[in-house]
């Protein structure tokens, strides 16, 4: 059999526990890329936090593909293009913010190369940022704040129950209109309906 893709995540599987390529597997990547074979990075991270990796990896110049936000974007690292796109409405912002408020949660989003979030000082979203290269920007008013309509959004706590029953109410409540997932025991993602990586990547099968 021919592959014609390869389709990596990227935290756990392409980088190792120093969060960095070895030389190794760039040389492999590098090679089958030359070789014709299309590789795309697929994570739950912004676009921003994985054009470095791609550059890296050679991806502009072999005609590689980014999957980002959970499958919320898909880019064509050599032109640029933006191939698919699912954001969230905006008119849902006010209403996440004031269910995080009243658990006493923190909550962020990103947009270009800032993170906007209710608390700068929250370990977890520091290290969000140091992961991505990303400003963080505090807001008073969050919904006030996110003037755009974000691909994800992602609630922050460290008391996992309740994270839970909030993971599980949303499910019920928001169905149809927005879908949610623990992606750590302390991250709850907030992602627009349809949108995981599996979903995204029959998009871009569909589209090659």
């Amino acid at each position: 059999m021919k592959y014609k893709m390869i389709v990596l995540d990227v935290d756990g599987t392409l980088l190792n526990s120093d969060k960095i390529v070895t030389a190794r597997m760039r040389a492999s990547l590098i090679k089958v890329q030359q070789m014709g074979v299309n590789l795309v990075l697929a994570s739950g991270r912004p676009t921003y936090g994985v054009l470095p990796l791609a550059r890296e990896l050679e991806l502009d110049k072999n005609n590689g593909f980014i999957l980002s936000y959970n499958g919320g974007q898909i880019i064509n690292v050599q032109t640029g293009d933006l191939l698919f796109e699912k954001r969230i409405n905006p008119e849902m912002i006010p209403y996440l913010e004031r269910k995080v408020k009243k658990k006493g949660f923190d909550i962020f989003t990103y947009h270009k190369d800032t993170i906007y979030t209710n608390n700068a000082s929250s370990e977890h979203i520091i290290r969000e940022a140091e992961l991505n290269n990303m400003h963080i920007r505090e807001v008073e008013n969050f919904a006030e704040a996110v003037h755009f309509s974000p691909c994800k959004c992602m609630v922050v706590s460290d008391d996992e129950e309740t994270l839970v029953g909030l993971e599980n109410h949303w499910r019920k409540r928001l169905a149809g209109e927005l879908d949610v997932f623990r992606s750590e025991t302390y991250f709850l993602e907030v992602v627009p309906p349809f949108i995981d990586k599996a979903n995204t990547l029959s998009v871009l099968l569909e589209i090659l």
